[in-house]
């Protein structure tokens, strides 16, 4: 995933309005200054019948670990990673498995299942669904060359979506930040030098029609999508020293306004879009964006995030910064904490 910000058109926000509210001022449960008792990780396999699963590495092991989104059960698979100094090496589908190492494939069993059409260095997006890839890619790597949305099914080559509706600057990123073939959705958005929006597109992936296109020019901001494109989450940073970050939820289809909050950049969306993951400063927090609450929250630098496919609960990194084993992952639910990784541990997460 995934990503940027905005001064798309004011509307009306629809009735009832949900509320503006800052979650550093909000009853919270936060994470306490000691770390909680850490997961003792099975190694017994995993349940067959565990569900969507978030998949963790042991710093000393290739094999690959699974725990269940509310962390009811947790145990081995049969897949295999190698390991690295940059954390996870592997990008999971929403459910676990399948997952992707370099351009190939695998199932919980380790059996490779095929390849995908783009490099291993392509920025890549899982569908919804875990069936198929996303990824908005050149013609040619060349500036001006047009941009195309893709996708693709492992094994299966690329078919494109859309074409035409962004041109290639060497200098930026164009991720895709949702892909649902459900909602019939695609969002790909662009970031200058991969660190501040520019411009954002709503695509119908059975078409390839343009919905609707967002300019973000000058404004130096992020953008998040929930899963199923139908959401944005756009947050505009400090205009002096004595202020900060304000997210705005919107419509992505109209640019209504759903609602605000204040003091968060936002990362991104829970799978049911009830919640919003981002950082302050010094913190990484879980927010419910209707009321402001505070669902939890843990100090240190944010790290990125895995949301639960169409469910509250999303696992949170927090510490990775340039590739440090000093990282912690937390899983989080609608009521907050619910259980911290084993140290050093490694997870495929969206930043």
């Amino acid at each position: 995933m995934l990503l940027a910000v905005g001064c798309s058109p004011s509307a009306t926000s629809p009735t009832p309005s949900a509320a503006s509210a800052s979650p550093t001022q909000s009853a919270a449960a936060s994470a306490s200054a000691s770390l909680p008792a850490r997961l003792q990780d099975s190694s017994a396999p995993l349940p067959a019948a565990a569900g969507a699963i978030v998949l963790f590495q042991l710093p000393s092991e290739t094999g690959l670990h699974a725990i269940s989104f509310g962390a009811e059960v947790n145990g081995l698979i049969k897949g295999q990673a190698p390991q690295t100094t940059a954390g996870a090496s592997w990008s999971q589908s929403p459910y676990g498995p399948p997952f992707l190492i370099g351009t190939i494939a695998y199932d919980r069993d380790g059996k490779e299942l095929g390849t995908i059409p783009w490099s291993a260095t392509a920025t890549k997006t899982w569908s919804t669904d875990g069936r198929f890839l996303c990824a908005a890619v050149p013609a040619s790597a060349t500036t001006g060359a047009q941009i195309r949305l893709e996708m693709a099914f492992v094994g299966q080559p690329a078919k494109v979506i859309a074409s035409g509706f962004t041109t290639y600057v060497d200098n930026a990123t164009y991720p895709v930040l949702a892909c649902d073939q459900g909602a019939d959705r695609a969002i790909v958005a662009v970031f200058g030098q991969g660190v501040s929006a520019t411009r954002l597109y709503v695509i119908r992936v059975s078409n390839g029609a343009l919905i609707r296109s967002v300019d973000y020019a000058g404004v130096g901001g992020w953008v998040a999508s929930s899963a199923d494109g139908s959401m944005l989450a756009e947050s505009v940073p400090p205009v002096a020293p004595a202020t900060n970050w304000k997210t705005t939820i919107r419509s992505a289809d109209t640019g209504a306004q759903l609602g605000s909050i204040d003091d968060l950049l936002v990362r991104g969306f829970s799978g049911d879009k009830t919640l919003v993951v981002g950082n302050t400063p010094s913190a990484a927090a879980v927010v419910d964006w209707k009321t402001g609450r505070k669902v939890w929250s843990a100090t240190g630098s944010y790290g990125g995030y895995l949301p639960e496919p169409a469910g509250p609960r999303l696992a949170v990194g927090i510490g990775f910064v340039g590739g440090s084993d000093q990282r912690d992952v937390y899983l989080v639910g609608p009521n907050g904490f619910l259980t911290l990784l084993p140290e050093r541990v490694r997870v495929s997460l969206h930043y």
